[in-house]
């Protein structure tokens, strides 16, 4: 029963989240709430809907939007009361939210497929449905507005706000997205007064309420028609030079193909090409002149429509550092809008790809935005024309940067509209980014002590930290051959490299480490995670403290484990005899990865991944400790450490083995069979240490992996 007590808590982690909060206590405070009824944002708020049974509109109360089709919270109106009792200038909040539904729609698990006594305590009361996919919604974000009413189901305004908004508008009724933007735009000098509350305070019944995204194409007519752009107002982006930054060394064919259908597919004709050049050889050099010299002479001897497009070429030697090129080519750019292009780009050879520049354009224009970056795809293979997802914005999480959706394909609605809808993040990446001159030149620039990584994030928080929005536009597309311009580095060097450049940001933005406004505090911040998942904490997940082993243990282990390599190196019969006759043969080690990161307090965390599984056998509950031994050992038991392996669930490695639930299969219960062990490098000596699992007295060893500390 405890395993499928931690079976099924790990196969809901959402669940498992809502456990730990706990019930909070909010104090009353002697403002009235009043509950206005909506179906949809489209919805027209009438000035009569505010009256109350006196036919008298409470001006210094607080009207709470609750959306039909769902429900709130039992706590949802003392939480908003005490929210705007907390914050005397808010004017609006917002909460979070979920869905209820049966547990195969929510997890994909048959209610049959556990007891009754694991399951009961999650249900919703008197019901067999669960809640299940949360929306944890960004912070403030004025341009994720224009694109869809993410604020969602519940919210709360203050009514002075709404009756003043109506007077303005001369009218009355307005519509409910239409006040909200409104709402937004006013408060877009002081986002303070936009409050979100992270809780999920209200249910939705149906999760086919989480496709009812608004069309990106409605809400934009909305956002037309309430003429409520910034005092300075949308620039006429028309007649608008782009200058394209793109640097580049010894690539010429690569960069060949990016210029050729630059030319070729951008529907934007207003733009001159700036090639950077770090100190390629004599050869491409002069092949980049030549070709820098036809765009100059209207694409003689090229393809694509050169014409009326003018190019330079800067060439410097020096060591390769992107911020400085991109600097050099900034200088020489004489446009109003600078967009800086790695060299490994395509455009995409489509009706809306050619638009790509024209989306990107409309954001870098607003006067509130700051830089601007575009949905990067993976090259299709061969065989393939499904596109994956390279780049759809970066969140900065626990563990520093991160592109999201990276790896996953560009199908359907992704953590609601994250791969679709245009929305604000924390930052982008400068392998396509657009910024106005005047913003970058105002800011300073790219920061040159980051030469290779994280420079584009450095420009991003700066942005951020003056007042500026940064926009990922997923309606702009393009391809991306990801490191094409300077090959694939997975050295121990770069990662060192990488924890040195993130310290370096944190140090620089201390504010901002594992802080972002864009993304909830309540998904996964301390692993990699491509995706939006709640961020509850298995004991898996924690850091683990490496403890030493008993002395007279570890020399009984390491006795029968040296006469087992002994007998494999020598007698290979015997060994196999030896195998089966002490049950080696059945025990299976694989450490699939060996990751090096730096937590949030500075120090370098080591986590070793992987799984282990006893064949023919139940395993259940089984006790699985690693070790790792110092190659090195000078006794005969040597210096190891040991650390408990907490079950986690591999439902890939359940497959291999067959399910659970398969009555044919001897080897059962290996869904939690997973390995994450995480500690602190400095928690462990200098030295290189072999990987192994202990169970059952029996020690089995990776023989492909070590750690060297």
């Amino acid at each position: 029963m405890q395993y499928l007590h931690e079976l099924f808590a790990q196969k809901t982690p959402y669940l498992q989240w809502l456990m730990t909060q706990g019930t909070k206590t909010y104090r009353q405070n002697g403002e009235h709430i009043y509950r206005l009824p909506f179906s949809s944002c489209m919805d027209n708020l009438k000035y009569d809907d505010l009256k109350d049974a006196k036919g008298v509109i409470p001006e210094e109360e607080i009207f709470l939007f609750v959306k039909e089709g769902g429900s709130a919270s039992g706590n949802a109106e003392t939480v908003f009361l005490e929210v705007f009792s907390q914050n005397i200038e808010a004017v609006l909040a917002y909460a979070d939210e979920d869905y209820r539904a049966d547990l195969f729609e929510l997890y994909g698990m048959d209610e049959g497929s556990f007891p009754d006594e694991v399951t009961a305590p999650y249900r919703i009361a008197g019901t067999k449905t669960y809640r299940g996919a949360p929306w944890f919604k960004p912070d403030f974000s004025p341009d994720t507005l224009a694109s869809f009413f993410y604020i969602g189901s519940i919210f709360a305004v203050k009514s002075n706000v709404i009756i003043a908004l109506m007077r303005e508008h001369g009218g009355s009724e307005i519509s409910i997205y239409e006040l909200v933007y409104r709402i937004f735009m006013e408060c877009i000098d002081n986002p303070e007064q936009i409050i979100h509350i992270q809780e999920a305070l209200y249910t939705n019944d149906s999760l086919d309420a989480a496709e009812e995204i608004i069309s990106s194409g409605r809400i934009k007519e909305l956002y037309a028609q309430a003429n409520v752009n910034r005092k300075n107002g949308d620039r006429n982006i028309a007649d608008a030079k782009v200058s394209i930054v793109i640097p580049s060394k010894d690539n010429a064919k690569v960069l060949q193909k990016c210029i050729q259908t630059l030319v070729g597919y951008t529907r934007w004709r207003n733009y001159e090409i700036i090639i950077v050049d770090n100190g390629s050889s004599d050869e491409q050099r002069l092949w980049i002149t030549n070709m820098i010299d036809a765009i100059n002479h209207d694409g003689k001897g090229l393809k694509g429509p050169y014409k009326n497009i003018n190019g330079k070429y800067i060439y410097e030697k020096m060591n390769f550092n992107f911020s400085k090129m991109c600097n050099r080519g900034a200088a020489a750019a004489s446009g109003e809008y600078l967009l800086f292009l790695n060299d490994d780009i395509e455009i995409m050879d489509t009706d809306e790809g050619a638009k790509w520049l024209e989306y990107m354009m409309e954001y870098a224009a607003k006067s509130h935005i700051g830089a601007v970056g575009a949905k990067l795809y993976y090259p299709p293979s061969a065989d393939n024309d499904v596109y994956k997802i390279q780049h759809a914005g970066i969140t900065n999480m626990g563990i520093g940067p991160a592109h999201k959706l990276g790896g996953m394909t560009d199908k359907g609605c992704l953590y609601h509209g994250h791969n679709s809808l245009n929305y604000d993040m924390i930052a982008v990446t400068a392998a396509c980014m657009l910024i106005r001159s005047s913003v970058f030149d105002e800011t300073g620039g790219f920061d040159e002590e980051f030469a290779v990584a994280y420079n584009d994030v450095e420009v991003c928080f700066r942005l951020y930290s003056k007042g500026y929005f940064n926009v990922q536009v997923n309606d702009a597309v393009l391809i991306h051959h990801e490191s094409l311009s300077r090959g694939h580095d997975t050295s121990p060097e770069k990662a060192r490299r990488l924890n040195d450049e993130k310290r370096k940001l944190y140090n620089k933005y201390p504010s901002l480490k594992a802080q972002d406004p864009f993304y909830s505090p309540n998904l996964v911040q301390w692993r990699k995670d491509v995706e939006y998942n709640t961020g509850y904490l298995y004991d898996y997940d924690r850091l683990k403290i490496p403890e030493t082993p008993d002395n007279k243990k570890a020399r009984d282990v390491f006795r029968r484990h040296d006469f087992r390599k002994f007998l494999q190196s020598e007698f290979k019969l015997a060994a196999k005899i030896y195998d089966r006759i002490a049950g080696y043969n059945n025990l299976m080690l694989s450490i699939d990865s060996i990751e090096h990161d730096e937590s949030i307090t500075g120090e370098d965390i080591i986590t070793v991944n992987g799984w282990y599984v006893v064949k023919n056998a139940d395993n259940a509950n089984i006790p699985r400790k690693l070790w790792l031994i110092d190659e090195n050992r000078d006794s005969d038991f040597g210096r190891v450490y040991e650390f408990e392996i907490a079950p986690k669930l591999r439902e890939d490695v359940e497959e291999l083995f067959g399910n659970d639930n398969n009555a044919n299969s001897r080897t059962k219960n290996t869904a939690l069979a997973g390995i994450q062990v995480s500690f602190e490098k400095n928690a462990i000596e200098q030295g290189i240490y072999s990987i192994g699992v202990l169970c059952r007295d029996k020690l089995v060893c990776d023989k492909e992996n070590r750690i060297e500390i």
